[in-house]
């Protein structure tokens, strides 16, 4: 079937979509004798505004109607088929109802190419971010104690190793984030950009964060037309952050304030202290932390998020658990290492491949209209999941009354 013809919204996309079309059909005989390799599609010809349409088709809804069957070639004096239009038109109309790319599916994948980490994790280089490894598990404390823990340059340099590396360690199933300390995190560094981080990363990782700077750029994600490097690390950062495989879990040791509530949010889980505050002071400095807020709205109600963030709120811990921000509260931290371990324990009965699918697909649904394509990626991530090897050694173990291979090892709290 045909699509519907398309609304004037629509036009400029036609318009775009013509010119290659049409390069890859070739003209008619009729078009070749009026000059085709002249007409430029995407330019309106002279008095096409001011012509009255005889009929309802493409050539008139898109302004290039002529009596005599012809367009004129802005420009020239040669003309193409208004016929060669109808054909293109139909052809692209034809496509479009077919692929349908305005229904494509979520992709919630991060890119991972905006950073080259400058170490491993077994040799791990900085000071400021300390990473520890233990069984299938791995620890990355903020370091910086007396500056509250605040995002320094160093501190976001260790942390974009750190979210990259555990990007490719299958073997690590559970990540815990934290800090040192009677803060998480106080926030960005004050030294820094009022809306972004301070960069201190190598050449490449630069060059591509002002690569896909210039298209946010084009994509209107900086008005005043400079592309800042800073902002486009902080987006990068969290998102990576948040589409860990691995289950992540944020041990709230103290408060999170503005940025330092990234950690928090882009965790799967947050055990956090009774004492401990959340909130975005932001608005009282005449700032507003948007790059965050999509990762407050995947925990909370729209009416808890703009309260935080337009009257700087600070919740309490218990306050905080009860808006869904914060999953458990406690004492002490011997009572957080006691929730860790019952959560670790939960997890090593959980196939590691399983539970990156289903990370994925919370992200790629949440938010989004029931349609096709949502319809169409769920059936996608069960058929994934059906024909995956850990569902095949699951149903194996089963039936033989053994262990499941992910069982044989478990997850491990160093404390």
């Amino acid at each position: 079937s045909i699509a519907p013809s398309p609304r004037p919204t629509q036009l400029g996309v036609w318009r775009r979509s013509v010119a290659s079309h049409v390069a890859s059909r070739g003209p008619s005989s009729f078009s070749e004798a009026r000059g085709m390799a002249e007409w430029d599609p995407l330019a309106d010809p002279p008095g096409a505004a001011d012509a009255e349409p005889a009929d309802g088709g493409l050539a008139a809804i898109l302004g290039l109607w002529s009596p005599d069957g012809c367009v004129p070639i802005q420009g020239s004096d040669k003309k193409v088929a208004t016929t060669d239009l109808e054909r293109t038109f139909t052809d692209l109309r034809r496509k479009f109802a077919r692929t349908a790319p305005w229904k494509s599916m979520p992709d919630p994948t991060p890119d991972l190419g905006w950073h080259t980490p400058s170490c491993t994790l077994e040799a791990w280089s900085h000071t400021d971010v300390r990473v520890e490894l233990g069984r299938a598990i791995a620890y990355v404390t903020l370091n910086r104690p007396s500056d509250s823990n605040t995002l320094s340059e160093d501190v976001v340099a260790g942390l974009c190793d750190a979210v990259i590396l555990l990007h490719s360690r299958p073997d690590i199933r559970v990540v815990v984030f934290t800090g040192e300390g009677k803060m998480l995190c106080g926030g960005r560094d004050p030294k820094g950009d009022a809306f972004g981080f301070n960069v201190k990363v190598d050449a490449s990782t630069k060059a591509a964060l002002a690569a896909q700077g210039r298209e946010a750029l084009e994509g209107g994600a900086f008005p005043d037309g400079e592309v800042n490097l800073g902002r486009m690390l902080q987006a990068k950062l969290w998102h990576t952050l948040a589409t860990l495989p691995q289950f992540t879990i944020c041990l709230a040791n103290g408060s999170a304030l503005g940025d330092g509530m990234g950690l928090a949010l882009c965790s799967d889980m947050v055990i956090a202290l009774r004492a401990s505050y959340f909130g975005f002071p932001d608005t009282k400095l005449g700032l507003v932390n948007a790059g965050l807020s999509p990762y407050l709205l995947a925990k909370t109600s729209a009416g808890v998020a703009k309260n935080m963030f337009v009257m700087g709120q600070l919740l309490s811990a218990e306050t905080a658990f009860e808006k869904g921000i914060v999953n458990r509260v406690v004492d002490s931290a011997a009572e957080a290492s006691a929730a860790l371990k019952e959560v670790c324990g939960d997890l090593t009965s959980c196939a590691p491949g399983s539970v990156r699918l289903a990370k994925e697909l919370v992200l790629g649904v949440a938010g989004r209209q029931v349609d096709e394509s949502i319809i169409f990626y769920t059936m996608s991530v069960a058929n994934h999941v059906a024909a995956s090897e850990e569902c095949r050694q699951g149903l194996e173990a089963i039936a033989a009354q053994q262990p499941k291979p992910w069982e044989a090892q478990a997850i491990e709290p160093l404390r």
